[in-house]
């Protein structure tokens, strides 16, 4: 073969086989190469938790409603004496009464001729004030014992429910009972309270008139008692 037949023979078969290597060169570099996994250590294994439980509260129950007028008279007369729920009655009547007649009076003209008179409703009205908070130091007394009734039930029922809990619905029975009182006597305070208040503004409403419109002696009246009130507070402090 003369050499110039050898080089033909090169240049044919480049033309023929050149393409096809070009084609496999870039398949190859088109495809992502491979990384070899690194011989990583996995991680300790966490240890499994038990899922949580929320500690359930004793559900205490809900306490009584208050009570209604009967109930709260019964209440009053068992804790403080038939006598002693009379009594508040009368006096309650009294002070509801002395407000009306303030109201009354005050509404009438040509006060500056009644001095007397209105000088002695203001005593009256003052004096049926007095007289129902004094008597609502029992009241408080006893509402101050119940609640450490229940205070001290609260305790045995936690003690007892310690040990098994067998007298614990016995507990929360006279505890209903302790909380039935103590609401039936606060709702008595508070609306015993509420009048003798409106008494009080009613007969100070009273007093000023007094020295409004009673002349130089409605003004005097008015002068020694506050003075009076005046004294009396500062002995207290």
């Amino acid at each position: 073969m003369s050499f110039n037949t050898f080089v033909m023979l090169l240049l044919g078969a480049a033309i023929i086989f050149g393409p096809i290597l070009a084609r496999n060169q870039i398949r190859q570099k088109s495809r992502p190469r491979k990384r070899r996994p690194r011989n990583r250590q996995a991680p300790p294994a966490r240890p499994i938790q038990p899922p949580h439980v929320p500690q359930q509260q004793p559900v205490r129950p809900a306490k009584p409603a208050k009570p209604n007028q009967a109930q709260t008279r019964a209440i009053l007369q068992r804790r403080l004496g038939v006598q002693w729920e009379a009594e508040q009655q009368r006096l309650r009547a009294r002070v509801l009464e002395q407000e009306r007649k303030i109201a009354a009076r005050m509404r009438q003209a040509q006060q500056q001729r009644d001095f007397e008179e209105l000088t002695g409703l203001h005593s009256q009205s003052r004096q049926a004030a007095d007289l129902a908070y004094a008597t609502m130091d029992s009241a408080r007394n006893t509402e101050q014992a119940i609640s450490d009734s229940i205070r001290d039930t609260h305790r045995h029922i936690d003690a007892d429910r310690a040990r098994g809990g067998r007298q614990v619905p016995t507990l929360r029975a006279v505890l209903d009972g302790l909380h039935l009182d103590r609401a039936a006597i606060q709702a008595h305070r508070e609306r015993y309270l509420q009048d003798v208040q409106r008494l009080n503004r009613a007969t100070g409403e009273l007093r000023d008139a007094i020295n409004a419109n009673c002349g130089e002696k409605g003004r005097r009246w008015y002068q020694a008692l506050m003075a009076r009130t005046a004294a009396r507070r500062e002995g207290k402090r």
